[in-house]
């Protein structure tokens, strides 16, 4: 039985949904219940399920949010609430490019001030594309986990492992360790104190070594 590539990814761009919003209150647990449609034919309106939060001070950030134009409560279950947004013209949306690759999206959560991705595809190939187009756009992208099911393996760890410096070995494994990657985990700055750095310094390791984690998995994909 054929299997496929399951991807968490967070992406991170001012304007994304609610992109304004997330920075104000990052703390919010937000997760999209309607995905977009795969055209980009009409600005879509999203359902998005809002909790952990004071909703006057989520209602405030969606009013000043450059890419909300309208927006709706239509459910309230007490410490969770149902929003339709409408969003702007400029709001920069990556399920059509998702849709176009055939990477089908599982879920959508916040992430702090970004989105979290869930996403499947039969092919890495599709994912490469994927990271390719995010690069074009000035969109920061972080794999965080890249799972294969069936018969198609991920073999590149040994390669990912050479690729890094000892300096940045250390940093990825300090990350992992105190859970960093997982949902909920430590923040940055946990993981700064521990290795004796700076917040800003264990940002630019990061973003280096996910750099290299992404070129050594998606460049030669299709080789």
């Amino acid at each position: 039985m054929p299997g496929s590539f399951i991807a968490d990814v967070v992406l991170t761009h001012p304007d994304l949904p609610l992109g304004p919003t997330l920075k104000a209150i990052p703390t919010a647990s937000i997760t999209e219940e309607s995905i977009r449609p795969a055209t980009t034919a009409d600005v879509p309106a999203v359902l998005y399920r809002v909790r952990d939060v004071d909703f006057r001070t989520f209602e405030s950030a969606l009013e000043h949010d450059d890419t909300v134009s309208e927006w709706t409560q239509t459910m309230d279950f007490g410490d969770t609430r149902l929003y339709r947004v409408q969003h702007s013209p400029t709001t920069t949306f990556v399920t059509p490019t998702l849709s176009d690759l055939r990477i089908h999206v599982i879920s959508i959560e916040s992430a702090g001030r970004d989105w979290h991705f869930r996403l499947e595809t039969a092919e890495r190939d599709h994912l490469s594309s994927f990271w390719d187009h995010c690069r074009a756009e000035d969109i920061q992208f972080e794999l965080e986990t890249l799972r294969s099911s069936g018969t198609q393996q991920i073999e590149e760890s040994v390669a990912i492992k050479a690729a890094l410096t000892e300096r940045q070995l250390e940093v990825a494994r300090v990350a992992a360790q105190l859970g960093y990657y997982d949902k909920g985990g430590v923040s940055a700055e946990d993981v700064a104190a521990e290795l004796g750095i700076a917040p800003s310094t264990l940002s630019t390791h990061l973003r280096r070594i996910n750099a290299k984690i992404l070129a050594t998995l998606f460049d030669d994909a299709s080789g």
